[in-house]
């Protein structure tokens, strides 16, 4: 296994810079090792499509996505604003740099995040969840039982925006270290656009990229 792990790593390493070179099949076995949770691996291999088509905005999310999940989420949050500076219409990477952020504990950025988010996806009961979260932990607490308040009238039995009720109005914060665990609901790679050439009352997400097996 690791002489495999070292041949995908020299073959990104060797890619030539042409035209010629197939970046779609480099980005599939990227993928491949992502999936299997060689992370430094994959994230090598993104990084290296990345300094070939900087315009590629894939390369940047799943580049970040690796560092999300290697606890690097300075780079995650540097390497998900490259994505989103190119390509601002997919709401999961909002979800990611907001993630990130909130582990930084940037909450006012993860709280614009997740409105981008919505924009975008507005049926996504976990993206109000963690926008009330946000802004509840930066320290808006009147502005966050109002969206709680919201969730519940449309979501009534969502049992995390219960329990973030409660927080509210007792008054009491999470400790900021503990804030971005994410559910289990499993690992796999979603389908993006095509390539241009405590039971966790913690912030949630969809994507269940972000999961680790």
């Amino acid at each position: 296994m690791r002489r495999w792990m070292t041949a995908v790593l020299w073959l990104a390493a060797a890619l030539p810079l042409s035209a010629q070179y197939n970046v779609k099949r480099l980005m599939e076995e990227g993928r491949r090792q992502l999936d299997m949770g060689y992370y430094v691996v994959a994230m090598q291999v993104f990084e290296r499509i990345a300094a070939m088509k900087p315009h590629q905005y894939e390369a940047w999310y799943l580049s970040a996505l690796c560092k999300y999940r290697l606890e690097d989420f300075k780079g995650a949050a540097e390497d998900g604003s490259r994505a989103l500076a190119l390509q601002p219409y997919i709401p999961d990477l909002f979800d990611l740099h907001a993630m990130a952020s909130m582990r930084l504990e940037r909450y006012d950025s993860a709280a614009i995040d997740y409105t981008r988010a919505l924009e975008i996806d507005d049926a996504n009961c976990d993206y109000w969840y963690n926008r009330a979260y946000a802004i509840y932990m930066g320290g808006d607490s009147v502005v966050a039982r109002q969206q709680i308040d919201y969730i519940l009238r449309r979501w009534p039995e969502f049992q995390q925006a219960q329990w973030l009720r409660s927080m509210i109005d007792r008054g009491v914060r999470p400790a900021p270290s503990k804030a971005p665990s994410v559910p289990a609901k499993g690992f796999w790679l979603p389908t993006l656009p095509k390539l241009s050439d405590e039971t966790d009352h913690q912030p949630k997400t969809h994507n269940p990229l972000m999961q680790k097996k």
